[in-house]
């Protein structure tokens, strides 16, 4: 059996940060203005299993950094925990988010670049960030820096693996930079400061490949018959094939 292909390569030259930057500012304008109820049902999920997390912490109040906070979707219920700072590369998402009051300090820079004034924080959460991310070790290096020893992480992203294997999926635009992740390629990024606590794979998704067969609804009806719908998806969540995951770790405390 030949080996499935890549179906979406990757550009040989990520975009200038300039040209990045002015996407987002786009992307934000046109699709993340109206109310929180434009943000997808998939990434809601992924949202609602790292709060779940940060719950369980039990942390108190802690102080929060919100790496690519966007319009601030995620920051209004992270303030329901703690002191929230938001970043993200784009002002148009940072001027929607406080032009809808979400009660978070915002700033609009390159994480990479931003001074945080020696502050440090009890929790990190980058949500759907770090594949759009071209140094993506240095960002992850920065995080584990802002973080306190001992300090909560949360991380979701999307699945390489699942991703390239999604004929809905259209290739990058203009000034979009995608480095997608494979769970094993996220373990790698974040294990030299972290320890890993846990990791979920969240809606399976893909029509290519292995995957054609394992979504394919003929078989989905069969394996219904057997399980319920909701069994038959935790199982392929378990075995790594939903669309996103879900991370959860704590910094090393040396």
């Amino acid at each position: 059996m030949s080996p499935e292909p890549h179906m979406k390569p990757l550009p040989e030259a990520a975009p200038a940060i300039s040209d990045v930057r002015e996407h987002y500012d786009r992307w934000n304008a046109a699709c993340r203005s109206a109310d929180f109820d434009d943000i997808e049902p998939e990434i809601r999920e992924r949202a609602d299993l790292i709060l779940a997390a940060l719950d369980a912490a039990e942390l108190g109040r802690p102080q929060i950094l919100e790496v690519g906070c966007g319009t601030g979707w995620l920051s209004g219920r992270l303030n329901e925990r703690g002191s929230v700072t938001g970043i993200d590369l784009s002002p148009r998402a940072i001027e929607i988010a406080q032009q809808r009051g979400v009660p978070a300090k915002f700033m609009a820079a390159d994480f990479l670049e931003a001074d945080f004034a020696g502050q440090s924080y009890d929790a990190v959460i980058c949500m759907e960030t770090l594949f759009y991310v071209s140094e993506q070790e240095k960002c992850v290096e920065r995080m584990a820096g802002l973080l306190r020893p001992g300090g909560w992480f949360g991380i979701s992203c999307i699945n390489k693996y699942v991703y390239e294997r999604s004929s809905d999926i259209g290739p990058p635009q203009a000034g979009q930079l995608r480095h997608w992740l494979s769970i094993a390629d996220t373990r790698k990024l974040i294990s030299p400061w972290f320890d890993i606590l846990s990791v979920q794979t969240v809606a399976p998704r893909g029509d290519q490949g292995l995957l054609r067969l394992v979504n394919s609804h003929k078989l989905n009806t069969l394996a219904d018959r057997a399980l319920t719908s909701a069994r038959v998806r935790r199982l392929k969540e378990r075995a790594g094939l939903g669309g996103g995951v879900v991370m959860i770790a704590r910094r090393r405390d040396t």
